[in-house]
């Protein structure tokens, strides 16, 4: 149970602004291993709203999302993120359709993350206070484990396709994409090689890899945007 408790922790603090109704019933978790499973997965459509870009979410497909966290090397040995299957079908937000319901989710969302940072700051800040005046403070586990897990942390996303399907000049719809294979984020040494990092690093280098990168460009074709999101996928 402790476990299970602390995955649903890590991906709702790192994912759950992203991913659909998640629910920590959805994990599947194996034990001695360390690993996190998540599968058949959708983004909100408003996952975008954080970064400012004039853009909206049509559809988000994740096939399999995979934690691996090495309990008993979690200080030398990577936690690995593996996201395998990534579809993105994004639109000017001028194209999409004004739809009463779904802003008024969306903009309780929003205030309710706002007052949800509100508050995080606010005890964070009373915590900062109270330590500041405790010179025997340890960090607590969670802290801990947080910090070895971000400074060690690789990350891999397979088969990925991001789609921008455009038809505000409806005289001329186009769609464009990126497809890669794979893309690659790990922990090196100042050589660029892969090495065992050591409790006491205290430089961290970080290697980024790019496999098979494509773009396209499509213009006069049907826009996806009329097909529904599971024919979008398919």
């Amino acid at each position: 149970m402790v476990f299970e408790h602390l995955a649903a922790f890590f991906i709702d603090k790192f994912l759950g602004n992203y991913i659909e109704d998640f629910d920590s019933h959805q994990l599947k978790i194996h034990l001695w291993t360390g690993d996190i499973i998540l599968e058949n997965v959708h983004l909100k459509t408003n996952a975008l709203n954080d970064f400012n870009v004039p853009l909206e979410i049509i559809t988000g497909y994740l096939e399999k999302l995979r934690i691996h966290i090495p309990w008993k090397h979690l200080y030398t040995y990577p936690t690995k993120i593996e996201l395998d299957g990534f579809y993105l079908l994004v639109t000017p937000k001028t194209d999409v359709n004004y739809d009463v319901e779904r802003k008024e989710k969306e903009e309780y969302e929003s205030k309710m993350k706002q007052v949800k940072k509100v508050e995080e700051f606010r005890r964070e800040r009373e915590l900062f206070k109270k330590n500041k005046q405790n010179p025997h403070h340890k960090d607590t586990f969670f802290e801990r484990l947080e910090f070895h897990i971000l400074r060690n942390l690789e990350i891999e996303i397979n088969n990925i396709h991001i789609a921008y399907d455009d038809k505000t000049t409806k005289s001329y719809p186009f769609q464009c994409g990126i497809i890669l294979n794979y893309i690659k984020l790990h922990t090196t040494n100042d050589q660029w090689k892969d090495f065992e990092l050591k409790e006491d690093s205290k430089i961290i280098y970080k290697l980024a890899q790019i496999n098979n990168l494509s773009i396209y460009w499509n213009s006069n074709i049907k826009s996806r945007l009329d097909l529904s999101k599971q024919d979008i996928i398919d």
